[in-house]
Order: C-alpha cells, then sequence, then structure tokens
C-alpha cells in the first residue's frame, strides 16, 4: 500500500511536471518573441552630431577716402573799364553807356543789357556767384530803370513790386524773369492797383541792391530796388 501511494505520487508530480513543462517553455518563447517585437519597433536612439561651429570670417577692411564738399566758386571778376564823357555820361567796358550821378536827385539811368551780362560770372546753380564789377560798382548808388512792373498779389494797394525786362503775369502769360533780368523793388508809398493782371510798363527808381539770394546752391534772386518810385506808369494789359 505504501508503494502504491509512493507510486501514486510520483506519478501525479510527473504528470504535473508534464503539464507544466510546455508551459513554461512557452511562456519562454514568447517572452523572447515579445521582446524581438519590441526591439524591432523602437528604432534605435539616433546618435549625437557634433556641429563644429562656423569659422569666423575676418572682413577685409578696404579704406574709404573722406567725401569732398564742393564748395562754390569765388573767381575774381575781372576789373571794369570806366570812361567819363560829357553831360555824366559814362562808358562801361566799351560796352555800356550809364547816364547821371548815382544820387537820388540824378539817379544812374541803367539798361537791361548791363544788368543781363551777370550771367557771364553767375551761375544760376550757384557754383560761380561773384558778379562783375561793372554791376557791382552800383550797390548802393540810386538808379532808373523802365521795365513791366507786376504786383506780388492781387488786392486794392500794394508796396512791392516785381519789375522786370521780359511781360510776364505771375502765371501763365509771357516769359518768366531769371534773376539776371528782374528786380524785386519795395515801395516808398503804396500804390493803387488795378484789375486782376495788370501788368504796367514805366520808369522806377530807387536805391539799388546788388546781392544774390540763393536757396539751397540755387540763385533765385541778385537785384532789388529800395525806397522806390515810380512815374509814367500806364497799364499794358
Amino acid at each position: 500500500m505504501k508503494i502504491f501511494s509512493s507510486i501514486l505520487v510520483i506519478a501525479i508530480i510527473a504528470g504535473a511536471a508534464a503539464l507544466l513543462w510546455p508551459r513554461s517553455q512557452n511562456k519562454s518563447n514568447t517572452e523572447f518573441s515579445l521582446n524581438d517585437t519590441i526591439e524591432t519597433k523602437i528604432a534605435p536612439a539616433p546618435q549625437a552630431v557634433q556641429i563644429n561651429p562656423p569659422t569666423p570670417t575676418t572682413a577685409s577692411t578696404q579704406s574709404i577716402p573722406p567725401q569732398q564738399t564742393q564748395t562754390a566758386t569765388t573767381t575774381p571778376a575781372p576789373p571794369t573799364t570806366l570812361t567819363r564823357g560829357s553831360n555824366n555820361q559814362i562808358e562801361v567796358d566799351g560796352r555800356y553807356t550809364i547816364l547821371g550821378s548815382g544820387t537820388e536827385l540824378d539817379p544812374y539811368r541803367i539798361t537791361w543789357e548791363l544788368l543781363k551780362s551777370a550771367y557771364e560770372t553767375m551761375d544760376l546753380n550757384g557754383e560761380r556767384v561773384a558778379p562783375p564789377k561793372r554791376v557791382e560798382m552800383l550797390n548802393g548808388t540810386y538808379v532808373q530803370i523802365s521795365g513791366y512792373m507786376a504786383p506780388p498779389l492781387w488786392g486794392q494797394e500794394t508796396k512791392e513790386l516785381l519789375v522786370m525786362f521780359n511781360k510776364w503775369d505771375g502765371c501763365c502769360i509771357g516769359l518768366p524773369p531769371t534773376p539776371f533780368d528782374c528786380i524785386e523793388a519795395q515801395l516808398a508809398a503804396p500804390i493803387k492797383l488795378g484789375a486782376a493782371h495788370t501788368i504796367s510798363y514805366g520808369a522806377i527808381r530807387g536805391k539799388f541792391i546788388v546781392e544774390p539770394f540763393k536757396a539751397g546752391k540755387f540763385l533765385i534772386g541778385l537785384y532789388r530796388l529800395e525806397e522806390a518810385q515810380t512815374d509814367d506808369t500806364k497799364s499794358r494789359n
């Protein structure tokens, strides 16, 4: 009986071992296949790539010369030759004739040809700025000249006139002046104005000022009359 019981126990243990052994093996196989599956699905960690910093490049230095500043040319004007004749007549450079003595009671009677000759030593862009001596000598004297006169603004009266060699209404009619053929006149007393676009022609006299006036580098004015008076003016519309 004891022997049978021992055999039965051995048989049970053997059966149990037989039953347990395949499961253990299958479990082991399953674990390996799982590991294999995990290993195949997980990508390997990327290798660290060493990035070297860029090599600094040395900029080539280039010397830049300083900018040259352009200055106006002040070439001295040639001397003026004056020849005095009878009856206060003055020949200027053998080209122009001036009458009078340059005083308030006896002003110089000058011509537009004389004033326009300033372009020979001056430029509108201001590179040459010295007026000729024959024009500069008139600065501060009293002169008289005839020309077209136009008020700067419309109104009933004015104390300013623009005296011009050419007829111009300030807008669309006539030929606009240059600094060499117009005079800005400041009147001693206001004068009455007529209709719009009134352009008068006549003689005007006053203290003559030669003074270049520039906007930036451009010459926009040269002649002025102070204490100016007009006479014998008449409308020429």
